[in-house]
């Protein structure tokens, strides 16, 4: 009775927010007869864009109801597909009725949930982590049809030389498996921004006594207790009581909680009022006439397949890119990750070294909408200019910010 009761209340809470979604105003100035056809063209797809975003996250509200697979946006067509195992509970399939005009919902049965895939991609993540070292297998995705899992390996390890290795992780995982050969490695990307200030905002720098970055500053959060906290990566530092510093090598605060499941923790600011409610884009290096150089932080949404995502590090700074897979796995030192990974069309840079523990979030109507935290990446690209040498990278692996609220039983401070 407990789980059925679990179950209605997702639903009602997925209605609800659907609802008061797709009630949300226009953007402003649609309705301007006066610009020019061009300009028109172009707010007509921002504004499906944004509708199609609404629609998602309101979609995405219904991930942990039993049998949910996943959403993916295809802004092109102004579709959002909802993936699910057997028959989808009725506010998924009502979808198509609450949508605006030029926005179309498709829901496409699976044969597997996203917690049938979490659960193998564990298992098989865990199991060769211990065999092989955090370097061999070196990712665990959903098909595109979540049928099974595509098993990323790096083509020089001892796993890559096993006998029947597809089979062999097959029957760890307990679904079907798709090998891909990996020339590289998931890294951590531990390595104005640089020297912010109390009210701290998310995107800014953390760096060593003598102002060497190393890592980036997350989306603020109010606990549970009321208390203002900064999410980071836990890999950026050694463990609760460290102190942090900002770009310029001046006291930032100190790290209160860490969970390694998340590979998150929570760093008390120092200063008052502790922290802006806003998050730094742009260039590395951008200043205050940037358009992009400062975003307010309006709310929280969990990733979907096709969404477009900016990441902003401290090193490396601003990038825009196509969220290609949720509820990936991969190695976060001695335990495995769950989270989404993103890239660009063109396979250039979407990270570097030093921009860890910084925000992910999409922008809607010039707001910040949280997505997650930067957690590492892969596929090596030539940097450019950055705050400090580093290494860049083409793909950008993300913890969900909702897992993250979860996991401390709080909320956006926005």
């Amino acid at each position: 009775m407990r789980r059925n009761s679990t179950f209605r209340r997702a639903i009602v809470v997925g209605a609800m927010a659907l609802t008061t979604a797709l009630a949300a105003p226009a953007a402003a100035g649609t309705s301007d007869v006066s610009q020019p056809e061009t300009n028109k063209a172009e707010q007509n797809l921002a504004d499906i864009q944004t509708a199609v975003d609404r629609a998602a996250g309101a979609a995405t509200t219904l991930a942990g109801v039993p049998g949910y697979a996943g959403v993916a946006v295809d802004y092109d067509t102004g579709s959002v597909t909802v993936s699910w195992k057997g028959d989808a509970p009725s506010v998924v399939s009502n979808l198509t009725e609450r949508v605006p005009a030029g926005v179309t919902v498709d829901v496409r049965q699976t044969a597997l949930s996203e917690a049938d895939l979490r659960a193998a991609s564990t298992r098989l993540m865990d199991s060769q982590r211990a065999l092989h070292g955090p370097d061999a297998v070196l990712a665990a995705l959903p098909t595109s049809d979540y049928a099974g899992l595509v098993v990323e390996v790096s083509h020089d390890s001892a796993a890559a030389r096993t006998p029947a290795l597809a089979q062999r992780l097959e029957s760890i995982a307990g679904v079907p498996v798709q090998l891909t050969m990996i020339d590289d490695q998931v890294e951590s990307t531990a390595g104005s921004r640089r020297d912010d200030d109390a009210p701290w905002h998310a995107g800014g720098a953390m760096a060593t006594k003598d102002g060497t970055d190393y890592c980036t500053t997350g989306f603020s959060v109010v606990t549970g207790a009321g208390h203002r906290r900064i999410i980071s990566a836990a890999h950026c530092n050694e463990g609760v009581g460290s102190l942090v510093r900002d770009g310029a090598g001046e006291r930032l605060g100190t790290v209160t909680n860490r969970t390694t499941s998340l590979d998150a923790e929570l760093i008390n600011p120092s200063g008052h009022p502790e922290t802006a409610r806003s998050t730094f884009g742009g260039p590395w290096n951008a200043t205050s006439v940037n358009s992009r150089y400062r975003f307010p932080v309006a709310g929280v949404e969990r990733p979907a397949v096709g969404q477009t995502v900016c990441s902003s590090g401290a090193v490396t700074g601003e990038h825009c890119a196509t969220i290609r897979s949720t509820d990936i796995a991969w190695s976060c030192g001695d335990t495995t990750c769950h989270g989404f990974r993103a890239s660009r069309d063109d396979g250039g840079v979407v990270v570097g070294g030093g921009d860890s523990g910084g925000p992910i979030y999409a922008v809607i109507d010039g707001k910040a909408y949280a997505r997650g935290m930067i957690d590492g990446g892969s596929n090596r690209r030539s940097c450019g200019r950055t705050s400090v040498s580093t290494q860049c990278f083409s793909y950008v692996y993300g913890i969900p910010m909702v897992d993250i609220l979860d996991h401390w039983n709080a909320r956006l401070d926005n």
